[in-house]
């Protein structure tokens, strides 16, 4: 939204991306939350492990490799996660 708003209405873009005026203006002002930060550190993670396992690796065994990385992480979190 923030790149956009010059080309659209800020309005507009609430509507189309289902969000609230306040809960943009929050985020403006704050940030990205430190749940968002985690999870793209957790991400990356599991970028690399995925790509030196040869893309064998499901949820069960990359949680393992998450927790053996210092990620106390159950495996319905990390698979969501690798979606």
């Amino acid at each position: 939204m923030k790149q956009h708003k010059l080309k659209y209405p800020v309005e507009k873009m609430y509507g189309l991306l289902k969000v609230s005026s306040s809960g943009y203006y929050h985020w403006l002002k704050n940030g990205p939350s430190n749940r968002w930060l985690e999870n793209e550190k957790i991400i990356s993670v599991i970028e690399e492990i995925f790509e030196e396992t040869y893309q064998s690796y499901g949820a069960p065994r990359m949680a393992v490799e998450l927790e053996k990385c210092g990620f106390k992480m159950l495996r319905p979190r990390t698979g969501r996660m690798m979606k």
